[in-house]
């Protein structure tokens, strides 16, 4: 039986904001929260597997599902052992008489690691997340001084492209104004099957003076591995990717990808079985990809992430 110990969960498709590099629209089907109890039927089929780590997000905002601290205290019931990470854009109201502050504080509760998704300063900001507010996310910034973190890591996690390089500063400072642990740098990647990094000239258009200062200033802080093959997609291998539908698909950096099932309605070790799924991690064991994962992000940026001379996780 293939084990799963990295699981990537989607609990809700809705989202506030419109980034510029997310391709959720083209990928999400109707508007929907998962229930409770579907959220239990999920977790009781994967709950035989040593889960590790899990990310409990997807291409929604988690905090906008209407009972996110239930689904992250049910999530510790089931895997009380297991890492879990959830990011959030910070566009919502945190303060101590706003609907979300009970909700959150409770969450924080049953989260291991907190990303706050903040790429760029001020106007680039707004630009990149799409329609979010700079002030709005000062605002979140400032109430969260005052919430109970127990023993959650909060930090930044800022998408790099061609025109935010050299905003990172100014957030490192910001980062260190509200006491948040660490600023994690991600080289900005494309989501999707057919389309390549080398397709957006904002994201892959670096300049030698633009990789020199990442090198220079903030090579400890941009997260990647530049020796990166295919046979080490950790994927293929022991990961799990669900939508708020419950399909299945291989990856999340293939969000555009048929599901290989759907965890409501198959056995999840048949899906992992199918000839579909074995063609994939054969392609990938072999490095002789098929054309789900020809255009992975992963690949496309080892040549970016060997100048900046990369090795983090």
């Amino acid at each position: 039986m293939r084990e799963i110990k990295y699981a990537y969960l989607e609990t809700t498709n809705y989202c506030n904001l419109r980034c510029s590099f997310c391709n959720r629209l083209d990928v999400i089907g109707p508007l929907k929260h998962m229930s409770l109890e579907n959220w239990e039927i999920l977790l009781n089929k994967i709950k035989h597997h040593p889960l590790k780590t899990a990310k409990l997000m997807g291409m929604g905002e988690p905090f906008l599902h209407p009972q996110f601290d239930e689904v992250t205290q049910k999530f510790k019931e089931y895997f009380p052992k297991t890492f879990v990470i959830v990011a959030t854009n910070c566009q919502y109201s945190i303060k101590f008489d706003s609907p979300m502050r009970k909700k959150f504080e409770n969450a924080l509760n049953n989260i291991d690691l907190l990303y706050l998704s903040i790429d760029g300063f001020e106007s680039n900001y707004e630009r990149d997340r799409s329609p979010a507010k700079w002030d709005k996310l000062i605002d979140f910034l400032e109430n969260l001084q005052s919430v109970n973190r127990n023993k959650c890591q909060i930090v930044v996690n800022y998408v790099v492209n061609k025109c935010n390089i050299y905003d990172i500063q100014k957030i490192e400072e910001l980062r260190q104004k509200y006491n948040l642990e660490k600023l994690r740098l991600n080289i900005a990647q494309i989501w999707s099957e057919d389309k390549s990094i080398t397709d957006f000239e904002k994201i892959y258009g670096y300049e030698e003076k633009d990789l020199e200062y990442l090198k220079n200033n903030w090579q400890k802080n941009i997260m990647g591995k530049q020796n990166w093959e295919y046979q080490d997609c950790f994927w293929v291998k022991e990961g799990l990717y669900t939508t708020v539908e419950g399909n299945i698909k291989v990856c999340c950096l293939n969000t555009s990808a048929v599901p290989i099932g759907n965890i409501f309605k198959d056995n999840i070790d048949e899906v992992f079985e199918s000839n579909k799924f074995t063609e994939i991690k054969n392609g990938c064991m072999s490095n002789n990809p098929t054309e789900h994962c020809k255009k992975c992000s992963y690949k496309e940026l080892t040549p970016i992430l060997k100048k900046l001379n990369v090795n983090n996780d």
